[in-house]
This record gives C-alpha cells, structure tokens and sequence, in this order.
C-alpha cells in the first residue's frame, strides 16, 4: 500500500488505552483534550513529520511514522527505477529533491522523537509518557535502530547487496548471470565510489558500533580488559535489530569487498569465538572513530571485517527466525568471497 491509502488513526494515549472503564476513558479524553491533544490520523502525522512539524504520539506511533517514511522512499525509488528504464528521468525530474527531503525528515523524526524523551526524562507532565526505566531503555534503542536502518536503505538497495553477495535466490526467483553481473556492476562502478556509499557504511559502522561495542568497552583504553561478548540476537528485546545489524554488516562488506577486493591480512579461525571478537572489537574501534561519511574516503581496511562477519554468522545461527538463518548463510558467503575463495 502507498501512504495516501492508509485511513487509519495513529495510535492512543497508553493511558486512554489501559483505562478498565468508559468513565476513566472519560476523564483521560478530557485531560487530552484540556491539554490540546487531539486524535491524528496516520496521513496527518507522516505530512507533518515531513515538513518538519511536531507530531505528538507515542512510542509505537513514531514507529509507525517511520514505517511511513520507510514506504515513501521505497516508492519513490520504484519511480525512479522506472524512469530510468524508460529513459526519461529529466523529463519527469531527478531524484536529488525528494532524496534530500526524506533524509531531512529521517532526522528531524529522530529529533522529534528524542525531544518527547527528554520531556518525560525531565518529569514534564505530559501525554503520552511511559512508566518503566527499562521501557524508557528500550524505546530509545528501537529509535535508534530505526532511525540508522532509515538512513541505510536511503543509499543503497539491500537486494542489491545480497545478489553481490551471491545470493541463489531472492524475492520469489532464481538469480541468474546476467543478474550478478547487473549488480556487481551497480555496487562495484555506480554506488561504492560515491557519497552514497560513504553515507550508507558510515551509518552502517555507527550502528554496529552501538550495538556490538556497548557502553562498558569505552573503558578499554584505560587498561580494563573487554568484558565477554554476551549479545544474543535470540534473545534480543528489538525484533527487528538483528536484521539491521545484518543490513549494516552487508553494507560494510560490499563497501569494503567493492573498493578492495579479498583482504590479504591474516583472519581469524574459524574454530575460535574469542579471537572472532577480538578481531571485530579492533575492526569496529578504528573505523567507529570516523567523524563523517567524506572521512571514508581516507580511510583504508574495510576489507577486514572478517571477525565481525564471523561472529554474526554464528549470532544468527543460534536464532528461531529463518530469515536470520538465511542472513546467517550469505554472511557464509561474504566470508568466503572476503577470503579470496569463489562462493
């Protein structure tokens, strides 16, 4: 479905939808009410979230917003898709406007959503807020993956990146030669030396940084050792970051296989965990420092993300989501190819 097509209210007040009777239900619409709060329909809240306007709702509502936003710009990319192919893109316009916009409101949406928490950090009485320390912990990090996966997917096709990948089969058929070589030739020529790309793992790297190296590791250069490496993509409280963190590590992997080819640096056993995370801390801490995507351009060695690659695949190994199963087997290839052996 396309946005214009969703005629459906973002969601309620957590309060209006937890009262146990109609005289609760109202007394919360009242309070909203006195307050200036008022029901928002999804196409509402997605316009204002686009031209820049504050959207009051909930942590489940900015999710959906996003969504929206996510829609957007895979339509807009079907359009360009299509213009392209039939040769007339000048004629009915380029892509750099609405890329511009979408991106725009990726982190103003992200703004928006950080304002809400501070209003609830602060004790600021205020609709929609939330009651629990570890909900609070957990709708941050949902935003955070959000708002990384959006950047992401704005500068490159994920399809792209698994047939680079040699994926067998994507999207209900067969990948054949004349596929691989479309795509090889799209990532290696059209996308890794561009700004795109830049953006794309630079969001991609800050991603897995946050997600692999967490807070406790800030404490290595001062002579602490690494604690264990205890994430577990089946037990994780985010469905959907495991994914991401697979997006982000195929993002980094075709960057660095598309500029670099095979990496000619030792790599990690592959019977060996522990040494896997060693080198994936190490991989992550030195590019993780980059200011900004045009500081990639300077940069050398993404090709030696083989640890990290490592460690994911047995991540996702362990999971119950087939998805993550199949993720798990084009990292399989990705280490392969890295490695200098044919997939």
């Amino acid at each position: 479905m396309v946005a214009h097509e969703m005629r459906l209210p973002l969601p309620c007040d957590e309060a209006l939808w937890n009262a146990t009777n109609s005289a609760e239900v109202g007394r919360i619409e009242a309070s909203l009410h006195a307050n200036g709060v008022k029901p928002i329909s999804f196409l509402e809240g997605l316009k204002r979230t686009l031209n820049a306007q504050e959207v009051r709702t909930n942590s489940f509502g900015r999710t959906i917003l996003m969504a929206g936003l996510l829609s957007v710009s895979w339509h807009m990319n079907q359009r360009d898709l299509q213009v392209n192919s039939l040769g007339v893109s000048q004629a009915l316009g380029g892509r750099d406007k609405w890329r511009g916009s979408l991106t725009r409101a990726f982190d103003l949406w992200k703004t928006d959503f950080d304002r809400s928490l501070a209003r609830h950090t602060d004790n600021i009485p205020t609709p929609y807020v939330y009651s629990e320390k570890k909900e609070d912990n957990i709708i941050f990090q949902g935003r955070t993956v959000l708002h990384h996966l959006a950047h992401m997917a704005m500068h490159v096709d994920i399809v792209d990146c698994q047939i680079f990948a040699r994926a067998k089969r994507l999207l209900g058929r067969t990948i054949g030669a004349q596929d691989l070589n479309s795509a090889q030739r799209r990532m290696k020529d059209n996308w890794a030396p561009t700004a795109k790309a830049r953006d794309a793992t630079w969001y991609a790297l800050r991603f897995l940084c946050n997600a692999l190296l967490p807070e406790e590791n800030s404490n290595i250069h001062s002579g602490y050792e690494d604690p264990p490496f205890d994430y577990s993509a089946r037990d994780d409280v985010l469905l959907n970051r495991p994914w991401v963190m697979y997006f982000a590590a195929l993002i980094v992997w075709c960057y660095g296989y598309a500029l670099e080819g095979p990496t000619t640096a030792s790599v990690p056993a592959a019977y060996d965990f522990e040494e896997q995370v060693r080198d994936m801390r190490a991989y992550l801490r030195r590019l993780g420092v980059v200011r900004s995507p045009e500081d990639l351009k300077s940069m050398r060695g993404f090709n030696g993300c083989t640890g990290m690659l490592m460690v994911l695949h047995t991540v996702f190994e362990k999971t119950r989501w087939e998805l993550l199963h199949e993720a798990a087997l084009l990292l399989n290839n990705c280490i392969q190819l890295i490695g200098g052996q044919s997939s």
